[in-house]
């Protein structure tokens, strides 16, 4: 794992912030206490740490940093999402410097399909690379090369996909042949049967949409999640003859949501928090409008 946490020192002595609120994925929190110390130690800062769930970019914790009087939020792990802040906003990102495993190698060079796309999250931006060349190296084509989100609308573009990282959050956005080169693991997965129930579980949702009553218009208030126009939604649905009802929190869970009564949930927020249990069903929002 490589962190250019020297960058940031520098930055942190240049632009003299005096209190810091560091935010990370749940895989650096054993690192964080760490990379606090050597802040504090290297500047004038104060650093705070976060301890809440951090799932992405668009997931930054601002209430906190302004009621702590932070000048700064250091963000690790994921790249800019875009969403602009009152509180400056520094994203370090983080990669993991791995070999693909010559036994992975060969399970690769088996696969039938010719024209590949290949994907994977920002930390693993190498390994890509280095796939992408061995592809190459074997007479492959490779018809696509992105960093993609978990929550990123990709198109197929080949014959076969290949994602590239650890755990399955991101290629269940991919659609078609899908391989998982799991890095945690060690091996290459066909993915393909899971991403087929993951679309026929999206077409089941929306079929209870249709015929529920009761909606439960779902609005996170995570800066990268918020939906502005749910309004707008909400006359929509109640002009298709539903009652809507908006529900306004930060983190969606079963727990939160298992006693209002209502039929189905239109979420607008972020489209991966269906990966969850849920009681009741969520449809969301991109899949019906």
């Amino acid at each position: 794992m490589f962190i250019e946490i020297n960058k940031v020192i520098k930055k942190i002595k240049e632009e003299d912030y005096k209190r810091i609120l560091i935010q990370v994925p749940e895989g650096l929190k054993t690192e964080v206490v760490k990379i606090a110390d050597k802040i504090e130690k290297q500047t004038k800062a104060q650093v705070i740490i976060s301890v809440e769930p951090c799932y992405g970019a668009c997931d930054l914790r601002l209430d906190e940093a302004k009621l702590l009087g932070c000048d700064l939020i250091l963000h690790f792990g994921h790249i800019d999402f875009g969403v602009k802040t009152e509180i400056p906003v520094l994203y370090i990102p983080v990669y993991f410097d791995l070999e693909i495993p010559e036994k992975v190698k060969k399970e690769i060079s088996e696969i039938k399909e010719k024209n590949l796309a290949i994907y994977s999250s920002e930390p693993f931006k190498k390994v890509l690379d280095d796939l992408g060349n061995y592809l190459l190296k074997i007479g492959k084509n490779v018809v696509s090369k992105k960093i993609i989100l978990g929550c990123s609308e990709v198109k197929n573009s080949a014959e076969a996909n290949i994602f590239v990282g650890s755990g399955k959050f991101h290629p269940f956005v991919l659609r078609g042949k899908t391989y998982f080169l799991d890095l945690e693991k060690n091996r290459l997965e066909d993915l393909t049967g899971e991403v087929k129930k993951e679309e026929m579980k999206k077409k089941a949702r929306v079929l209870k949409f249709k015929e529920a009553k009761k909606v439960g218009i779902l609005v996170s208030t995570k800066p990268g999640q918020f939906y502005k126009d749910y309004e707008i939604i909400k006359k929509k649905i109640e002009r298709e003859g539903k009652e809507g009802r908006i529900l306004v929190l930060d983190e969606i869970t079963n727990e939160k949501l298992g006693r209002f009564g209502f039929d189905v949930y239109l979420n607008t927020a972020c489209p991966r928090i269906l990966d969850n249990h849920f009681d009741k069903p969520i449809v969301n929002l991109k899949d019906l409008f």
